[in-house]
């Protein structure tokens, strides 16, 4: 199964110094590992309920998804610190999910705009860059045979646990190969 999709906040990490800048989101992992830990563990759950849903064998099965965590970062919160540099690319978190990638602006973004979300400075001329953020991720699961109308239902049964209990917001129809 192949898969693209906003990913959730909880299966992105922040910079290093986010805890410092307060530039990281409500529920993100600190590191990369534990965003990695979560993703895995949440397709890994996906699969194995969706399986069972379909009243599908799950013993003797081994799933293995494939996923890099993105690094994103907020823009800095901290109040008295620095302020995001312009250019500097920052996530947008919409329902749980990093929907789009924001270039910060000339003049870039104080802390008291980022705590209120305004992301353009007042009187600003050239447009806010705001860009798709989407992932993309795979799954390979050994150990059963499924006809092509079973592994369609399947893939119907992850995509829906996965943006259900894990926010993550697809953008296209998952791919079963």
């Amino acid at each position: 199964m192949s898969m693209k999709f906003h990913p959730p906040t909880q299966w992105t990490y922040p910079n290093q110094n986010a805890l410092t800048e307060l530039s990281y989101f409500p529920g993100q992992p600190l590191t990369q590992t534990e965003a990695q830990l979560r993703a895995n563990g949440d397709i890994n759950s996906a699969v194995l309920a969706g399986l069972q849903a379909l009243q599908l064998p799950t013993t003797g099965i081994t799933v293995t998804p494939s996923y890099t965590p993105p690094l994103v970062s907020d823009c800095i919160k901290m109040t008295g610190a620095t302020e995001t540099q312009a250019g500097a690319q920052i996530g947008y978190q919409e329902a749980g999910a990093i929907t789009k990638s924001i270039t910060a602006p000339t003049g870039g973004i104080t802390p008291e705009n980022c705590i209120n979300k305004i992301y353009e400075a007042a009187g600003a001329t050239t447009p806010l860059i705001m860009t798709e953020f989407i992932q993309q991720a795979s799954v390979k699961i050994d150990g059963i045979t499924l006809s092509e109308y079973q592994a369609n239902l399947l893939g119907a049964k992850v995509s829906q646990y996965l943006m259900l209990n894990s926010k993550v917001d697809f953008t296209e129809e998952i791919i079963v190969n």
